[in-house]
């Protein structure tokens, strides 16, 4: 863990709220921690206005997705939806019309990933929404550590080729492609979770080693 993480520990570990949805990982074991991978449908993609409609997620043990353990819940937001989100995420009006409100689900989902290193594709997104409403809630954003599958695989892709090769070119479709990854009900919470998590153990699979360094410096 690096220094700035600690310090927000620090600054945070009064919190009652904080004390109750954050746990710190102390195992670096890749076999023995738990992962969740997660995934969010939004309303757009401003992380200063738009709104989370949906959470996906699905706990990673011992290196295996634990169907059993996962997390889909469809939250109704503030305003309403855009024509050309519902387009992508495909969840209409009706859908959420008697949806509970983000206060009611985020609690849940927090507790979901309490504890775990956060897996996702591009999840960067993904911490930087949620942690606009735990700010606004709770006082604290998200502290878990996390692998942002997109990163890795653009890092990963240049270093093999030697060449400039665009983020915007590794989308998950092309990612699930790579590693034979079958892709279904594509812009779904649960189901991009789903995905995300198989595609994040074929790489760890592939790259052990890179994954079991990189996780001694984030936990």
């Amino acid at each position: 863990m690096d220094l700035l993480k600690k310090l927000k520990i620090l600054r945070y570990r009064n919190n009652p709220y904080f004390q109750k949805f954050y746990q710190e990982i102390k195992e670096e074991s890749l076999d023995r921690i738990t992962f969740t991978s997660i995934d969010l449908e939004t309303t757009g993609l401003d992380i200063s206005k738009d709104e989370i409609i949906s959470f996906g997620g699905i706990k990673i043990k011992n290196l295996k997705i634990s169907l059993g353990d996962s997390f889909y819940r469809v939250v109704k937001p503030s305003a309403d939806i855009k024509k050309e989100s519902i387009l992508v995420h495909g969840i209409t009006p009706s859908e959420i019309e008697d949806a509970p409100p983000i206060e009611e689900i985020l609690p849940e989902f927090l507790q979901f990933i309490k504890g775990t290193v956060i897996v996702g594709y591009f999840v960067t997104f993904d911490i930087k929404m949620l942690s606009r409403y735990t700010q606004k809630l709770y006082g604290f954003p998200i502290l878990n550590p996390y692998i942002d599958l997109r990163d890795f695989a653009f890092y990963a892709e240049r270093k093999r080729y030697r060449q400039i090769v665009q983020k915007e070119d590794m989308t998950l479709e092309e990612l699930a492609r790579r590693y034979n990854i079958p892709v279904i009900h594509r812009h779904n919470a649960y189901y991009d979770s789903l995905i995300t998590g198989l595609i994040f153990i074929a790489m760890v699979k592939k790259n052990r080693r890179f994954f079991e360094n990189f996780i001694k410096k984030v936990v």
